[in-house]
């Protein structure tokens, strides 16, 4: 019959060609890269939960595009929408995926040494970070992304379930550590949503959650100065089994002087000389570091 489509061709034929990370990757002979870490999101209709928590109308950074699942959810809320991908194979993907799309401008590259600064410093709010991040590399993407917390007013990310409970945790708990404090007193965290290894191609071994950064206040309680601080609750937790005394001075300076001035500050700041790191709070931290610095104990000592 001429002109008309055999029924089993039009059901071979997929509504959209980038519905599948696999199929993309299959007809291009391509592989996941274990090396960038590439855990493909395959499901749109997750994809738009995580974009809703963006701001609408947003100039948007998003981090890892791989074959463009969340890019197309940001699409929808989008202002203006840069798109970095390290996979050069995965780059045509992308520019032929939202060739048109005056909005999209995908940059081939390693996020990590991207000026996210500059990239949004031209534009209004609002602003947002937004990406799955690769597990191997989530830690130092997440202290870029702080670093700059004044060019952005939203980060959506998808992380191990594991890293948002510890960057979620309440003093006291297990999961409370150097790594809640140092993103806590920087920003608001929510957990937003937890997802199944299904969602991604290929399926990781751990599940992962959806978390939502927003900085802080300018009423936020600040440290006076904030590489003390930093350095403090590093040794804090360096040893968390220990008392929090006996961790700071053993990291920091292992003599009679530091420690009576150590148990003095956490005295004047209203903490326990026999408490372990875990319970003390982010206020706690920085009424301890402000009270260290009055006694003359500056960053220089470590």
């Amino acid at each position: 019959m001429v002109g008309v489509t055999p029924a089993r061709s039009r059901r071979s034929m997929p509504a959209n060609p980038y519905a599948s990370p696999k199929r993309i990757l299959d007809e291009r002979g391509l592989r996941p890269r274990k090396r960038f870490g590439q855990n493909f999101l395959v499901d749109a209709k997750f994809a738009a939960r995580v974009a809703q928590a963006v701001p609408q109308g947003a100039s948007i950074i998003e981090i890892g595009g791989g074959t463009g699942v969340l890019t197309a959810a940001l699409l929808e809320r989008a202002r203006q929408l840069t798109v970095l991908e390290i996979d050069r194979d995965l780059v045509p993907v992308l520019r032929e995926r939202f060739d048109g799309e005056a909005r999209v401008n995908v940059i081939e590259g390693d996020a990590l040494d991207f000026d996210i600064s500059a990239s949004l410093a031209t534009s209004p709010p609002p602003r947002a970070v937004c990406g799955n991040l690769p597990y191997n590399i989530t830690t130092p993407l997440i202290e870029k992304i702080i670093a700059c917390t004044s060019s952005w007013e939203s980060a959506v990310l998808m992380v191990q379930r594991e890293y948002a409970q510890r960057l979620t945790a309440r003093a006291g708990t297990s999961e409370y550590g150097s790594l809640t404090v140092f993103v806590g007193y920087h920003c608001r965290t929510t957990r937003l949503i937890d997802v199944g290894a299904g969602a991604f191609y290929p399926a990781p071994a751990v599940a992962s959650s959806i978390v939502v950064l927003e900085p802080v206040g300018p009423d936020a309680a600040r440290a006076r100065d904030e590489h003390l601080m930093s350095k403090l609750v590093r040794a804090a937790f360096a040893q968390r089994r220990k008392m929090l005394v006996n961790s700071v001075i053993s990291a920091l300076a292992e003599n009679a002087p530091a420690r009576e001035l150590l148990v003095r500050a956490m005295k004047s700041a209203g903490i326990a000389e026999d408490i372990r790191a875990e319970r003390v709070d982010i206020d706690g931290y920085v009424r301890l570091a402000d009270a260290l610095s009055a006694l003359g104990f500056a960053a220089s000592h470590t």
